[in-house]
């Protein structure tokens, strides 16, 4: 059986979601995800699949919820107090708990040329909500926040755009399969009405983890409001799993961020019509003769456990892998990249050197050796393209317990290495904010003379005349220190922006937007084999402290679907294992992979497959030896297609 890496902390199942991935068990806990709240939901974008549409009473209930959401425009009659009265009701479909927009209309506008009248001029009032409706009026009053009351002659509106849901999936004793089937099929005819983008509300779990609130007790309205004013939540439908005479149930509630009371409240048994989607017989397990083998992607291959530890075999039961070098020495860093030649290289360290490789095919080719005489050791390697000109340079991060950070960043030129920038006094790390596909940002520290890192803001720097300048402030997240992080895109491209991954000081993986926090591991990941050393004087006496350097979790989009899943080693064990987190069609699940070697993984790439079919991976695996374990050697090995 391969390990699993749980997020919550009720019951862990395992799912098989509805996906391409289909029929690959996952690790998961529906109801915690882990720790700390954030901001921002991030959009919901289940795969494509072939399968009928939802039962009739999912339709029905998508339906219901959107009749909460009407598209209405009408007048304000009369004020009195906070009581507001519109000229809507019910024929109009009104109905109580919908939000409204007062505003007030000001000049005209005319065209300068040709003098049309192009509209008016609009100053918003406040936001109302609907109390009690009658035929042909109805009664609103005013939301918290309102800057003035709204006056006879205003107008008021509902929105026409497609009004943001966060759907909250919570789980008390129900199959996790059955679970992500229903949820799936509920915002396929959410989605189908056209009324609504549907988020998961990810972080909605977490919070509810923090302060221990069950289920049961959510969906009932305890900590209701306090979780949506927290997280920015306008509209929630929190939809609550349980058993009930030996069958699956749903409560569902929708809930507004301005009425203590639930817009909606719904409950139903899992339609028959939901069924999880059939396990699938590959070609060598049983009852697979006769069937053909399909090419599966890299995502679903690792996830299926098919890895042999420590071998190498092509054969039709496990994942492909090749051995491209044997090193005598640990690599402590290591990175993978392509630049404008499109050739992938390869950089790597073991504290004193640098070397950068190319990678042709499955060979590994030797271009150059950075070994230069100096004080300290090398903290990690990354590539980045620095001053735009499509030839890879190298970040190398260098710290010495005396002098403190003696960075440098090089280039290759005419097949040699060259310095670009050197005793930068920065703990630096290279970014690829905008998905690129190579870093072409580097942000930066002076090194903390009593914890090394520092929290919290950062620095962007650019490259100028051989330094390093500042260009601006980052804040990505209050507890992110620069090592151990990657930009990644968890959403199709058009539907969300990039998010930031990266190691806390308590080895979780956060996930950020915009700075806020939206997902962690309750598992540790990370742990990589450099550290920095500070001697620190306590008295009259030196002291050292080491500080671990994390290795750079990988975004890579594994199963060709046009979102990214990041890859993270595990190295708490020396076990060789990885941690894939992905989006599936109830949210952010994870899953626990061998690596096929034993050992620490101290770094990772990956490398586009051929004629656009799916990546390989690239890992560095040290296996550690001697009484302390400093010494050892290093595999590189690499995932290679069926």
């Amino acid at each position: 059986m391969p390990s699993h890496f749980f997020v919550g902390g009720i019951v862990p199942v395992m799912i098989r979601t509805r996906s391409p991935l289909g029929a690959l068990a996952l690790g998961v806990g529906l109801l915690v995800l882990a720790a700390a709240p954030g901001a921002g939901a991030q959009s919901a974008a289940p795969p494509a699949r072939e399968a009928p549409s939802a039962s009739s009473s999912l339709r029905v209930i998508a339906e219901q919820v959107a009749r909460l959401f009407p598209v209405v425009q009408t007048d304000v009659i009369e004020v009195s107090g906070e009581r507001v009265t519109l000229a809507a009701g019910r024929q109009q479909g009104v109905v109580p708990g919908i939000e409204l927009i007062a505003y007030r209309e000001g000049r005209e506008l005319y065209h300068p040329t040709t003098k049309q009248l192009l509209g008016r001029t609009e100053e918003t009032v406040g936001r109302m909500v609907v109390t009690e409706v009658a035929d042909r009026y109805a009664v609103a009053t005013l939301a918290p926040g309102a800057r003035e009351a709204p006056r006879p002659g205003d107008k008021a509106r509902v929105a026409a755009g497609r009004v943001k849901l966060a759907i909250v999936p919570l789980v008390s004793g129900v199959r996790a399969r059955l679970v992500e089937a229903a949820t799936y099929d509920l915002v396929q005819e959410l989605e189908r009405t056209g009324r609504f983008q549907v988020v998961f509300g990810e972080q909605v779990s977490v919070w509810l983890a923090e302060r221990k609130i069950p289920a049961a007790e959510f969906v009932r309205g305890r900590g209701v409001r306090e979780a949506q004013d927290r997280l920015k939540l306008s509209h929630m439908l929190a939809v609550h799993y349980t058993m009930a005479q030996g069958k699956a149930f749903m409560d569902l509630r929708v809930f507004s961020s301005v009425l203590e009371q639930p817009l909606l409240q719904q409950a139903l048994f899992v339609p028959p019509s939901v069924r999880p989607a059939p396990t699938q017989q590959f070609s060598t397990g049983p009852g697979g003769e006769g069937a053909p083998v399909q090419r599966r992607s890299l995502l679903a291959r690792l996830l299926s456990g098919n890895f042999e530890p420590n071998t190498y075999s092509a054969g039709a039961s496990a994942i492909p892998l090749r051995s491209l070098a044997v090193f005598p020495f640990s690599v402590l860093s290591m990175d993978v990249a392509i630049g404008k030649d499109t050739v992938p290289r390869i950089v790597l360290t073991d504290g004193q050197r640098v070397f950068q490789y190319r990678l042709v095919g499955e060979k590994l080719e030797p271009e150059w050796t950075y070994s230069k005489l100096m004080v300290g050791s090398i903290l990690g390697v990354q590539f980045a393209d620095l001053d735009g000109d499509g030839v890879l340079d190298v970040v190398v991060n260098r710290q010495d317990a005396k002098l403190g950070m003696l960075s440098y960043i090089l280039t290759t030129r005419a097949g040699r290495p060259a310095v670009l920038a050197e005793d930068l006094p920065l703990i630096l790390l290279a970014l690829d904010e905008r998905g690129a596909g190579v870093a072409h940002e580097v942000w930066g520290q002076p090194m903390n003379a009593y914890t090394f890192f520092s929290r919290g803001a950062v620095t962007r720097y650019v490259l100028k005349d051989s330094d390093l300048v500042a260009a601006g402030q980052a804040r990505p997240h209050d507890f992110f220190r620069l090592t151990g992080a990657t930009f990644a895109s968890l959403a199709p491209k058009d539907k969300a922006q990039r998010v930031l991954a990266f190691i806390d000081e308590q080895s979780r993986l956060v996930v950020a937007e915009n700075g806020q926090e939206i997902w962690r591991s309750s598992a540790a990941v990370g742990r990589g084999l450099a550290q920095a050393r500070l001697e620190i004087q306590q008295s009259r006496t030196a002291v050292d402290k080491f500080f671990r350097m994390e290795p750079i979790p990988l975004a890579v989009d594994l199963d060709g679907d046009g979102v990214q899943e990041i890859v993270v080693p595990v190295n708490d064990e020396e076990a060789g294992r990885l941690v894939v987190i992905f989006r599936g069609p109830t949210g952010l699940r994870t899953q626990v992979v061998a690596s096929g070697s034993e050992g620490v993984v101290t770094g990772m790439g990956a490398v586009p497959g051929s004629d656009g079919g799916f990546p390989s991976l690239v890992m560095a695996v040290v296996k550690r030896s001697g009484l302390l374990g400093t010494s050892g050697d290093t595999q590189l090995i690499m995932t290679v297609p069926e």
